[in-house]
């Protein structure tokens, strides 16, 4: 039987990814504005879920509950302002350090053990994850000739772009596992509405302080931001379920899920072709996953 945490991340990933396709689809747009009115969504549908619920939406340790609001928030920040600078692809390779990051952080905070077979699954899936996201058509090419060279690649990945990708995976470990130190102390919805609620002040910054200007949206953007927060709230959800009902180090492993789909809007969306090698990358991730999830299970 499936851990109840496994299949909650699977949904999570699923849903990000649909996320990961509408920020995409969101041009014209800086990242801050695009935060903020993600946020409301958020806030809009935790209020009408903790209402039916009649669940005081305060919590019962709102400094825990800032504190993963604003890991959350600048790791949200970063990552999107990554789907901006970087093709989908190069954004994701780095974003999915996250789950190391946030396995080597909770052994530093004492929480829980990893033994030394699940690192090697770990291995071999983030192994899959670099050769799905480095080894496009042409740098294959020159590796199955002999002469790997990365300078195809490099056009696509700047300084400001590698270091905005790369604080949105180290943030985000820490949003995971003080989502975990919640366990047992607050109701999921709670714990998610926190996350925009934080947000919004700190997306309003940009504005206010001339960093970014913010437009009124079209029609179209005001769709694709709507799906935005719905997807993202179907994802905080489960991501903080299953956290809360699984081991860290197990959970975070599963949501690799994500380099699958995608790659799947990758093909079908964006028009973005695959070599063997990537391919070849995708059965690595998938078999590091279900590695995982069955030592993890024992």
């Amino acid at each position: 039987m499936i851990p109840k945490g496994v299949w909650m991340m699977l949904i999570a990933s699923l849903a990000f990814g649909f996320m990961n396709v509408t920020v995409k689809m969101i041009s014209g747009m800086h990242v801050s504005e695009i935060v903020f009115f993600r946020a409301l969504v958020q806030i809009l549908i935790s209020a009408v879920f903790l209402f039916q619920q009649k669940q005081s939406p305060w919590g019962n340790n709102p400094k825990l509950l800032i504190l993963r609001g604003f890991f959350g928030s600048m790791g949200l920040l970063c990552y999107f302002y990554s789907l901006q600078l970087m093709p989908l692809s190069n954004a994701l390779v780095i974003h999915y350090l996250s789950p190391i990051f946030t396995t080597v952080l909770a052994l530093l905070l004492g929480d829980e053990k990893v033994q030394s077979r699940q690192w090697l699954f770990f291995g071999v899936t983030f192994f899959g994850v670099l050769m799905v996201n480095l080894l496009t058509s042409e740098v294959a090419h020159e590796f199955h000739n002999g002469t790997l060279k990365f300078h195809h690649i490099a056009g696509s990945i700047t300084p400001l772009g590698l270091a905005s990708a790369f604080g949105g995976a180290v943030f985000s470990a820490f949003a995971y596992n003080t989502i975990r130190r919640l366990k047992g102390i607050e109701n999921p919805n709670v714990v998610v509405l926190y996350f925009p609620l934080v947000t919004i002040p700190i997306s309003l910054i940009a504005p206010f302080t001339g960093i970014s200007t913010w437009f009124m949206p079209t029609a179209p953007q005001w769709m694709w931001l709507l799906l935005t927060g719905i997807f993202t709230q179907i994802g905080q959800f489960f991501m903080t379920r299953a956290y809360q009902e699984s081991n860290t180090g197990l959970v975070s492993s599963i949501s690799y899920a994500g380099i699958i789909w995608g790659t799947f809007f990758s093909i079908t969306l964006f028009q973005e072709t695959y070599n063997f090698y990537q391919f070849a990358g995708m059965f690595l991730v998938l078999l590091g996953m279900v590695l995982n999830v069955g030592f993890g299970k024992r």
